[in-house]
C-alpha cells in the first residue's frame, strides 16, 4: 500500500514522530488506501540568503508566504507581484493555492485529489486542461481528471529487463519520483514528499520504517530506513535507501559518492542536544557525554557501526539508551581550548550516514572576572558570587582563600557557566586579606590576583560614648567603633513607637580602617525638656542588614530660641534667648557649637564673631579686633555645620535705624541732597517762567499783526479804481 508516496503495511506501522512534535499527521484508514496530510514541513535547511528572491520558491504555498511574490498556476512558477508576466491563473495569497493529496493502492493506481477547486483561478485552470499525464522516473503514463481527481495508472512490468534488474540492489525499496504534467508543465506539490512513491513485491510481517526528506543548496533527499529486526531481510540489509536528486531539475544525482557518505541535514532528524556542553580542555578523568538524537537514531543504529566525535576528539564506547540517546566517554589533554560540532556516523558496508549538531561543544578553560562582595564577615554564612566564563566545565570545583593548602573557604550552592555561588565558612585564624583560588578537579587553579578578598569583623559601636542632640537634628554625632566594608550607614531613634532615621558617613582613620563615622540624627518634634530616647545604628554588610541597638539612650534637647541681641561698647554682641545645656558646653577644641556672623557690606560678605560664653539665657560674642559692630542691625546664627542660618534682629531695630540716619555723615549727605534738589527746582521754575514769557510775547505780536493787516485790506478796497485817489467822505 502507498500513502502520499510513503509505504505502509496494514499489519503494523510505526511513524515514530509523536515525540518530536514537528509534524502533524491526520491518518485516514480506508479499505484500499491510506491517506496522509502533512503540515508544517521544514523544507529548506538554514534558509536562503536570497529570501526576497521569488524565483527560489518551488511551490505555491512557499511563494505566497512572501508578500512580494505571486504564483502563476498555469506555469507553476513564482514571480514578483509587480512584475509584468503573461498568465491567466494567479494565486497571490496562500488561500488561493491548490492543495494536493496523493494516494496509491495495490492496483498501482495513483490518485491526486486537487482541493480548493472552488477558487476561480484554480477551477478555470483545471477545467481548461487539454493534455495531462504522469511521470514515474523516466516513464510517462496517461492520466485523466474527473471532478478535481487526477488518476494515473502505473502498469507494473512482470518481466523486468536485465538493465533494470540492478535496481533491486541499488534501490531495494523501489523509491521512485512521481509527478503530474499538465500541458507540458510539471505540477509542484506543496509537500515535496508527495512526489515520491515506494514499492516492493514482497511482504514483511513487521516492517518498521521511518521516512525523511530534506534539501541542501544543490540536492534533495528522500530516504526510507527500516529496522533490521522487523523480520524483513531485504529492508534491513539495504545497500541504499535514499533517492538523491538535483534540487532544481529533479534529475537523479549521478555522483555515487553522495550515496556512500551522506550527511542528514533535516530538522526532523538531528542531534537535538548533548550534556554537558563543555568540559575542561585538560582532563584525564573520563567524562560521559549524553547525546539526544530525535526520531532517527533508533533505526540507524541497528546493525551498524556507530562512531562519535566531539569537537574533533573521539568519544569512545557509544552506547544506545532508550532508542534516542547515545552515551559515550571522552578524556582529553589538549594544549589549548577549542570548540567544534558533535558528529555521529552510522557505517554499514560501503555507506556512511552522518548527523551533525548545530550547537558546538567546547574544550574550555575557566576564566574569572570578579567576585562580589569583596568583604565578608569572618563569622561566615555569607553568600558570595564569583563571575566569569566556562565555570561549570566540571562539577568538581572548590574555592580556597589565599592557598589551596588551607581548608575550603565556602560551600558551592550553585554552579553555572557564568557564575559560581557559595556560602562562606567562618574564618578564625590566619591572614584575613588575600586572593581567592578556585580548584577544578583538584589540579587546575585560577587566582583572582588583582582582587583582594577580605574577612572583616562584624560591625560594632564602642562602649562609653554619650550621644545627644537637638530636635532639629543639626548637631552631628561622632561614632567610634568598627564599620569596615559596611554600606548605607544610618542612625535611628525610637520616638513614640516609630523609628526615625538619619544618615551617616564613614571616616577612615590613619590606618585606613573605618573606625569612625559621622551621623546626623533625624529631625524630631521639639520636646518640652531633655528626653531620653532608645536609639541605635543600621548598616549593610555583604548584602545583609545589621542592626546595632545601643544600651544607653539618645538625649534629645529642645532647639535653641533666639529673641534679639544688643551691642555693647561697639565690639560685644549679646544674644538673648533660651539655650539648651548641650550648646553651653565647649567642644574638644575649646570652641562652642554655635556660630554667629554679621553682614559687613552690601556685597554680601559676612564676618564671623567669636563666641566667648554661652549660658541658658544668652550668648556673648566679640567682634574681630579691627571691626566695629555698633551699627549692626542683624546677625545670623547656626549650630555646628548647619547650612541654614537663623537671622536675629537687634533690639529696637527701628530706633537704631533712625539714629544711624542722624549721624554726621548721613546729615551732611542729606543736606547736600536737599540743596541739590532745591537748586534743581529753582532752575526748572526759571526755565518754565522764561518759556511762558516767550510764548505770551509771541502771542501778542501775532494778534497785533493780524489787526494791522485788517486795516490795510480795508483801505485798498476803498481806492478808486480809475484815479487811484481816495473818494471824499460825505458828512
Amino acid at each position: 500500500m502507498f500513502a502520499g508516496g510513503r509505504y505502509m503495511t496494514p499489519h503494523k506501522y510505526n511513524w515514530n514522530d509523536s515525540s518530536s512534535n514537528r509534524f502533524l499527521f491526520a491518518i485516514l484508514l480506508l479499505t484500499s488506501s491510506v491517506e496522509i496530510f502533512a503540515d508544517n514541513v521544514h523544507l529548506m535547511e538554514g534558509g536562503s540568503s536570497q529570501e526576497n528572491n521569488c524565483t527560489i520558491y518551488r511551490s505555491c504555498t512557499q511563494c505566497t508566504d512572501a508578500s512580494i511574490c505571486s504564483w502563476l498556476v498555469d506555469k507553476q512558477i513564482c514571480y514578483y507581484t509587480d512584475q509584468s508576466i503573461s498568465g491567466n491563473f494567479i494565486a497571490k495569497t496562500k488561500e488561493f493555492c491548490p492543495d494536493f493529496a496523493v494516494t496509491y493502492d495495490n492496483h498501482h493506481s495513483i490518485r491526486v485529489t486537487v482541493s480548493n477547486i472552488g477558487v476561480k483561478s484554480v477551477s478555470n485552470f483545471f477545467n481548461e486542461i487539454r493534455n495531462i499525464s504522469c511521470e514515474i522516473e523516466n516513464a510517462t503514463y496517461k492520466a485523466s481528471i474527473d471532478n478535481g481527481v487526477i488518476t494515473c495508472k502505473w502498469v507494473e512490468k512482470k518481466t523486468m529487463p536485465p538493465e533494470e534488474q540492478s535496481t533491486t540492489k541499488t534501490n531495494p525499496l523501489f523509491i521512485f519520483y512521481f509527478s503530474i504534467v499538465v500541458n507540458g508543465v510539471r505540477l509542484q506539490f506543496n509537500d515535496p514528499r508527495d512526489h515520491y512513491i515506494s514499492h516492493h513485491g514482497w511482504t514483511c510481517p513487521n516492517e518498521n520504517c521511518t521516512i525523511r526528506y530534506w534539501e541542501s543548496d544543490s540536492r534533495k533527499y528522500y530516504c526510507k530506513w527500516c529496522s533490521k529486526d522487523d523480520g524483513c531481510k531485504i529492508t534491513g540489509e539495504q545497500l541504499n535507501s535514499c533517492d538523491v536528486r538535483n534540487a532544481i531539475n529533479n534529475e537523479k544525482w549521478k555522483d555515487e559518492s553522495s550515496l556512500s557518505a551522506m550527511e542528514i541535514r533535516s530538522s526532523a532528524a538531528a542531534i537535538e542536544s548533548f550534556e554537558p556542553v563543555a568540559m575542561l580542555y585538560r582532563r584525564k578523568t573520563p567524562v560521559v557525554i549524553s547525546i539526544t538524537v530525535k526520531n532517527l537514531h533508533w533505526i540507524l543504529a541497528v546493525g551498524r557501526l556507530t562512531t562519535v566525535t566531539v569537537a574533533g576528539e573521539s568519544c569512545t564506547d557509544p552506547t544506545t539508551v532508550d532508542g534516542q540517546t547515545v552515551n559515550c566517554t571522552i578524556s582529553t589533554d589538549n594544549e589549548a581550548d577549542k570548540e567544534g560540532l558533535v558528529v555521529i556516523e552510522y557505517e554499514w558496508l560501503t555507506s556512511v550516514v552522518s548527523l551533525k549538531s548545530v550547537q558546538k561543544f567546547g574544550f574550555v578553560r575557566p576564566l574569572f572576572t570578579g567576585v562580589s562582595p569583596m568583604c565578608v564577615p569572618a563569622s561566615g554564612g555569607t553568600r558570595i558570587e564569583l563571575t566569569g566564563e566556562n565555570l561549570n566545565a566540571t562539577a568538581d570545583v572548590q574555592v580556597f582563600f589565599n592557598k589551596t593548602t588551607t581548608k575550603v573557604m565556602c560551600e558551592i550552592v550553585e554552579l553555572a557557566r557564568d557564575h559560581i555561588d557559595c556560602v562562606t565558612n567562618a574564618k578564625t585564624d590566619g591572614s584575613k586579606e588575600g586572593p581567592l583560588q578556585i580548584s577544578f578537579e583538584s589540579w587546575v587553579g585560577r587566582f583572582l590576583k588583582n582582587k583582594k578578598f577580605k574577612y572583616v569583623d562584624d560591625p560594632f559601636v564602642s562602649d562609653g560614648q554619650v550621644f545627644e542632640g537637638i530636635a532639629s537634628g543639626v548637631v552631628p554625632l561622632t561614632v567610634r567603633g568598627g564599620f569596615e566594608c559596611t554600606e548605607n550607614q544610618q542612625m535611628y531613634v525610637d520616638y513614640n513607637d516609630t523609628k526615625y532615621y538619619g544618615h551617616c558617613e564613614l571616616s577612615n582613620t590613619a590606618n585606613g580602617t573605618a573606625a569612625m563615622m559621622d551621623c546626623w540624627p533625624p529631625k524630631l518634634d521639639d520636646p518640652v525638656q531633655v528626653t531620653c530616647l532608645p536609639f541605635g545604628f543600621r548598616t549593610d554588610l555583604a548584602g545583609k542588614v545589621v542592626f546595632l541597638p545601643q544600651q544607653t539612650c539618645y538625649m534629645l534637647h529642645p532647639d535653641p530660641v533666639y529673641t534679639d541681641f544688643e551691642v555693647y561698647d561697639g565690639t560685644v554682641v549679646r544674644v538673648d534667648g533660651v539655650f539648651p545645656d548641650l550648646l553651653q558646653r565647649r567642644q574638644l577644641d575649646g570652641s562652642y557649637m554655635l556660630e554667629v556672623t554679621f553682614l559687613v557690606d552690601e556685597v554680601g560678605d559676612d564676618e564671623r564673631l567669636t563666641v566667648t560664653n554661652v549660658t541658658g539665657n544668652f550668648i556673648e560674642c566679640r567682634a574681630p579686633s579691627d571691626k566695629s559692630v555698633a551699627d549692626v542691625l542683624e546677625i545670623a546664627i547656626a549650630v555646628g555645620k548647619q547650612v541654614k542660618r537663623t537671622v536675629v534682629h537687634r533690639r529696637h531695630k527701628q530706633y537704631y535705624a533712625i539714629v544711624r540716619l542722624l549721624s554726621p555723615q548721613y546729615v551732611v549727605g542729606g543736606i547736600s541732597s536737599l540743596l541739590i534738589c532745591v537748586f534743581a527746582l529753582i532752575f526748572c521754575v526759571k526755565k518754565i517762567m522764561s518759556y511762558s514769557k516767550q510764548h505770551l510775547d509771541k502771542r501778542y505780536l501775532g494778534e497785533l499783526r493780524n489787526i494791522t493787516a485788517g486795516i490795510d485790506d480795508t483801505t485798498d478796497y476803498l481806492l478808486n479804481s480809475n484815479t487811484g485817489k481816495k473818494p471824499k467822505t460825505r458828512h
